[in-house]
């Protein structure tokens, strides 16, 4: 379960514990899952992240969801007009760490100023 924090606090304070939020989110489903590959949308993230489902919101939370697959550590699974679907499976690094299975640490731009954040909250 993602720990729970005051959500409306974090998201006017910054971007980056925004987007901690998001990647321990999917760190959480990643943990939870038996199989191999999970899919999700922006709005099952900020749910499950206990954010508010607001336009705005999804738009920020959607925002993260693209640089993440632009790193290559999500998959577009599909676009539709419905919205778009992402796609993590077990050859991800972001999977590897979440499942304990990475020794050496995440070496991404885009994430490394929340990677102390992510690994503090590392213990399953």
């Amino acid at each position: 379960m993602t720990p729970r924090v005051n959500r409306t606090d974090v998201l006017y304070r910054s971007y980056d514990e925004v987007k901690a939020l998001v990647v321990l989110t999917i760190i959480s489903f990643i943990r939870k899952t038996k199989g191999s590959a999970i899919t999700f949308t922006a709005k099952k993230i900020a749910v499950s992240a206990g954010l508010p489902a607001q336009p705005v919101i999804l738009t920020l939370v959607k925002d993260i969801l693209e640089n993440l697959s632009r790193e290559g550590l999500i998959d577009v699974y599909s676009r539709t007009s419905h919205g778009v679907k992402y796609m993590i499976t077990k050859s991800s690094a972001l999977w590897l760490i979440a499942k304990g299975e990475k020794k050496k640490s995440l070496k991404s731009p885009y994430l490394k100023a929340i990677i102390p954040i992510i690994t503090k909250n590392k213990n399953p």
